[in-house]
């Protein structure tokens, strides 16, 4: 046995991903923990600003980014629509295999585009609302960031390199948030802990952090 130390929230996310790879994103992930879980999802959308801007050919989209534990694991949930020019960036915290993402209580379709160093490295399109477990589950190769799109609204594909810049205070201000969301690993907690792992779950970790 091995043990890996998680020294911050950012951390555990990263751990949580690589769980739900290893035991599965929906049926009953479990991670035993002496300290506080993450508490109740809530029924209300999170409102995040508009910061980054994608640039795609003609296309400008205004960007919101989920970076937290909480904002990744709500993604867009519980939001009733979505302007075509919007879109969130999920950032990861660090360099993730086969990161499962699911559209659980989502109420639009979506383009998802998994990436590593703003190079899109797996392409979903047209990713379904779901309202009731089991949910399909949209898996990227290998991806620090995450964009999400209303489908259609841009034609990226595999290997295009995304052109994603901070929005200048200038011009700063906030705006409709978009985006899926993480399925939930069942009791994560929000302080330093350790996770025990056997040698051949192939967890694969990297500490790069996502332009």
């Amino acid at each position: 046995m091995k043990t890996l130390k998680i020294n911050s929230e950012k951390d555990l996310y990263v751990a949580a991903f690589n769980l739900l790879n290893i035991l599965g994103p929906v049926a009953g992930v479990s991670i035993i923990i002496g300290t506080v879980a993450l508490g109740y999802v809530q029924t209300r959308p999170q409102d995040l600003p508009v910061t980054h801007i994608l640039t795609y050919g003609d296309c400008t989209f205004k960007l919101s980014v989920a970076s937290t534990p909480e904002q990744l694991k709500k993604g867009l949930k519980f939001r009733a629509s979505l302007n075509g020019d919007h879109g969130m960036l999920f950032n990861l915290g660090g360099e993730i295999y086969n990161v499962p993402f699911w559209m659980y209580k989502v109420n639009f379709p979506l383009d998802i585009f998994f990436l590593l160093d703003n190079v899109v490295t797996t392409a979903v399109y047209n990713a379904q609302p779901c309202y009731k477990t089991p949910c399909p589950i949209y898996k990227g190769k290998v991806a620090n960031q995450v964009l999400e799109l209303a489908t259609g609204a841009a034609n990226i594909k595999v290997g295009d390199r995304l052109n994603i810049q901070p929005l200048s205070k200038k011009a700063g201000g906030r705006g409709q948030e978009a985006g899926g969301e993480l399925p939930d690993a069942d009791g994560l907690a929000t302080t330093t802990l350790s996770l025990k792992y056997r040698d051949q779950t192939g967890l694969r970790f990297k500490t790069r952090t996502p332009n």
